[in-house]
């Protein structure tokens, strides 16, 4: 899809410019014949989810919780660093589902208990850290796997537009881009943005992939034109992805100060922080991206959770200068991608009207 523009410079000069036209809508043929692979790792990491919330929901009863796979096809597109941390997590997340006890608080200077397996808090499977691992396997997938599917996409073969299909099942959405159809990655992209103006990241990976598309399939004259737009989608994931660390960091900040001592709604606060750590996680690691890995090692430092480190997650229940920290991050976030007050404030909602 082309339109030129002739420009007439003389009798025996004569310069044709051409110009990408880009449709206003999504256009494949062949879509779900494209996809299969992506939605297979789509399908794998939500089963993978489901058993870990069945594990959640049927922590410390009578019959004790099966081991959860780790799915193939999902495995083999994540991160080598970080697929051995799943392999890791979802073992332990198991054993905390065994264990006979609820999660045990350490408390403010204090340790986990020798051979301290994890448990409930409220209605939340944490192990003895303090640490919801469901979050970890779930969130941290959408960087460390599904955001690293679609750079060896764009480092892969360009030249035929099915693979822009590619990078839109991979996201979590469809041809159509129907925000009331999205899941994984695509959720919180999604929340970030405006569903009245529609403005926002999600918007802009849609409107990214519908130029890349139009880019390939206008031929090689317009590369320069299909390499921004894929940088643009890029960009546009990554910044969601660090926008909802700054919703869970505030959301985190906010149910801790209002929690008391109520182990429900503490449990939902450190629910909320462990989104926030995988989420940041699953970045580290990954080619092509504006946040460095030693940014992301700072976050993962102020949230008590290393990477190859215990974390120490269980100090956000006892110690509440620790919500500093929360703010922190929130303006360092804030400062690496340049986002306004404005927009930052807009973060704490899911999507803002």
């Amino acid at each position: 899809m082309m339109a030129f523009v002739i420009v007439s410079c003389g009798d025996d000069d004569d310069d044709s410019t051409p110009l990408l036209d880009i449709p206003t809508a999504y256009i494949s043929d062949a879509y779900v014949a494209n996809v299969v692979a992506e939605s297979t790792v789509i399908t794998e990491l939500a089963t993978m989810t489901s058993a870990a919330n069945d594990a959640e929901s049927n922590a410390q009863g009578a019959t004790d919780v099966a081991a959860i796979s780790y799915p193939a096809t999902l495995s083999s597109v994540t991160l080598p660093s970080y697929q051995e941390l799943v392999e890791d997590w979802l073992v332990e997340l198991v054993n905390s589902a065994n264990d006979d006890d609820g999660f045990q608080n350490p408390g403010l200077g204090g340790t986990p208990a020798d051979g301290e397996e994890g448990g409930l808090l409220g209605s939340r499977l944490l192990d003895e850290n303090g640490l919801e691992l469901e979050q970890m396997v779930q969130k941290g997938s959408f960087g460390a796997a599904l955001y690293n599917h679609a750079l060896t996409v764009i480092g892969g073969d360009l030249s035929n537009s099915s693979a822009v299909d590619k990078l839109v099942e991979i996201h979590g959405t469809g041809p159509d881009f129907d925000p009331s159809e999205t899941t994984a990655a695509a959720t919180y992209s999604r929340r970030r943005s405006n569903q009245t103006t529609q403005m926002g990241a999600f918007y802009d990976i849609r409107t990214a992939l519908i130029t890349a598309k139009a880019a390939i399939e206008g031929g090689s004259a317009f590369n320069t034109e299909r390499d921004q737009a894929l940088a643009d989608y890029l960009l546009a994931w990554e910044e969601s992805n660090f926008a909802t660390v700054i919703y869970y960091c505030n959301a985190t900040i906010t149910q801790l100060q209002a929690a008391g001592d109520d182990e429900g709604a503490l449990g939902n606060a450190m629910h909320a922080y462990a989104e926030g750590v995988g989420i940041a996680h699953g970045f580290k690691g990954l080619a092509n991206k504006q946040i460095s890995d030693a940014q992301i090692d700072q976050i993962l430092t102020l949230l008590k959770a290393p990477e190859g480190q215990v974390p120490e997650s269980y100090q956000f229940l006892n110690d509440a200068t620790l919500l500093e920290d929360l703010q922190d991050i929130i303006d360092l976030v804030q400062s690496i991608y340049d986002f306004t007050d404005a927009e930052v404030t807009s973060f704490f909602v899911n999507d803002p009207s």
